[in-house]
């Protein structure tokens, strides 16, 4: 079973600005450049003041936790948008939680737009640097540069995809860290639409 993440526990933190070119529009889904790493964006939010965040994951916001907050950078401009397809997008219109046998869809920059459903929530997971708590398991494929990509059900975020095994091919399982835990934490409002 190939694994593609080695998160060791549910770490929340919040790191200096990203790099981002001048007017960049953040799309859930797309590239950034966080410090000297390749990222994927993985929603957009902000908190009473308005001050801007991106949620994306442990590994390139600097902690070895599943999920991390940075700040937006300055000059670029935060959307409720999350890529469906090439130059396509869906709109973030809340966060209500889905049940089991929902369907979800996550866009990764690899693979693209791919859909499931959720098998089971609150799951354990063993991976090689260690165990993480409190996912949620569903049967979306996952393959390396897809970790980050956001899981939406309907118009409603889901969470953020932190590993899986498997492939697009042949299929496989995805695991993702559920997003309300860092809205609360940070007491962070999603950008909706």
């Amino acid at each position: 079973m190939r694994v593609l993440a080695t998160l060791t526990a549910l770490v929340l933190i919040v790191l200096t600005a990203p790099t981002a070119a001048a007017g960049q529009i953040l799309v859930g889904g797309d590239r950034i450049l966080l410090g000297t790493k390749q990222c994927v964006i993985g929603f957009n939010a902000h908190n009473a003041a308005g001050a801007r965040s991106i949620i994306t994951t442990g590994t390139c916001s600097g902690t070895s936790g599943p999920l991390g907050v940075v700040p937006a950078p300055a000059g670029s401009t935060s959307t409720p948008l999350v890529r469906n397809g090439p130059g396509t997008t869906t709109t973030v219109k809340g966060a209500t939680e889905a049940p089991i046998g929902a369907p979800v869809c996550r866009y990764g920059p690899t693979t693209g737009w791919r859909c499931g459903t959720i098998q089971a929530k609150n799951q354990t997971v063993n991976f090689p640097g260690g165990t993480l708590t409190g996912l949620t398991r569903t049967n979306l494929c996952v393959e390396p540069g897809d970790t980050g990509a956001p899981v939406m059900s309907g118009g409603q975020a889901q969470g953020i995809i932190v590993g899986g095994s498997g492939n697009c091919t042949s299929g496989g399982t995805g695991y993702f860290a559920p997003l309300k835990p860092v809205l609360s934490a940070y007491s962070l409002i999603l950008y909706t639409g």
